[in-house]
């Protein structure tokens, strides 16, 4: 099977989904590496989807893709990968995110209650990036941690007889 290649990341990117029934939330471009995130839900709740990308000889293909932030492999032959964060559950009002991995602090804006943070070049011994704080109008407020996250979804969960 051929993989499909594009001359654009733009063609590449439009290619992933039916533009029709998906929302592209944002792209990151870095050499010869990209990602998109979609919202593959744009009428309901959203359902964000990241998909890889990079260019060999000039042309754009799909790589691999998946629901979950995290860190992902350029190449089988590299120790070096791109680190993301991203979700749709911006507080109501934030217009920028705040995150960090290895320190590098990230801030990116946030559109429509979803957010993109990208860190390239991240070894593969590298701790995990995380989400740090929202600005809400004007002040920058503590994300919740990852433990506060799952023990909120849990909490839903139970409220919901599950």
């Amino acid at each position: 099977m051929t993989i499909p290649d594009f001359a654009t990341l733009e063609e590449a990117v439009r290619s992933s989904f039916p533009p029709k029934v998906t929302r592209v939330v944002a792209v990151r471009e870095h050499g010869d590496y990209a990602l998109a995130l979609f919202d593959t839900r744009p009428t309901g709740e959203p359902y964000l989807y990241q998909v890889h990308y990079w260019r060999n000889n000039g042309r754009w293909s799909e790589g691999s893709s998946g629901n979950g932030y995290g860190w992902h492999r350029y190449t089988l032959e590299s120790d070096l990968g791109v680190a993301t964060v991203w979700g749709d559950d911006a507080p109501a009002g934030a217009d920028r995110v705040r995150g960090t991995c290895e320190g590098d602090i990230r801030e990116e804006q946030v559109e429509q209650g979803s957010y993109l943070l990208v860190w390239w070049d991240v070894p593969d011994e590298a701790r995990a990036a995380e989400l740090s704080s929202f600005r809400v109008n004007g002040e920058w407020l503590r994300a919740p941690t990852i433990e506060e996250q799952m023990q909120a979804i849990r909490a839903s969960l139970r409220s919901r007889g599950l």
